[in-house]
């Protein structure tokens, strides 16, 4: 299994310092200052960038968000294992509780670790929210707005219902 554990913290480092407008201004000098290849395609409301990540896929995933400006960075950054298989499982969340370790020297401790069968931990900063899960046997990291991270953890008006 291939994790990208350098990679992922020096994509945190760069994020965590990055000037965030969270337009698509940022995608271009985001792009320059990880030396990713750029953007690949552009929808109306996601965008695809090349990156110099090897795992599972060389992408990640640049989502609108509807209230105005970009939601979400998403990456894959490890190979996707077998949900079947318990070793290999318990080897992904093993690596899981590596990158948790190496963003904490990065980004302090997180905010909210979660574990389980999903494991996942956060990071709340003024300009970034950073995610990290366990997720359909990849690991997956998250460079979120705060602004679309609060939306997302306002509760829903029908919850009660």
């Amino acid at each position: 299994m291939l994790v990208e554990t350098e990679k992922v913290e020096h994509i945190a480092t760069v994020a965590a310092s990055f000037d965030w407008s969270w337009t698509e201004d940022d995608l271009i000098p985001l792009c320059d200052v990880l030396g990713w290849a750029g953007v690949v395609s552009r929808t109306k409301r996601t965008a695809t960038l090349r990156t110099d990540l090897s795992a599972a896929q060389s992408q990640a995933y640049w989502r609108d968000w509807d209230q105005g400006g970009i939601g979400a960075l998403i990456m894959v950054v490890t190979d996707q294992v077998d949900a079947s298989d318990g070793a290999a499982i318990q080897r992904l969340h093993g690596e899981y509780d590596t990158l948790v370790a190496r963003l904490a020297t990065v980004l302090g401790p997180p905010h909210d670790v979660r574990r389980g069968p999903k494991p996942k931990a956060r990071w709340d900063r003024n300009n970034l929210v950073v995610r990290l899960y366990v997720l359909r046997g990849y690991i997956n990291l998250y460079l979120v707005n705060p602004a679309y991270q609060g939306w997302l953890d306002t509760p829903d008006d029908f919850a009660a219902y």
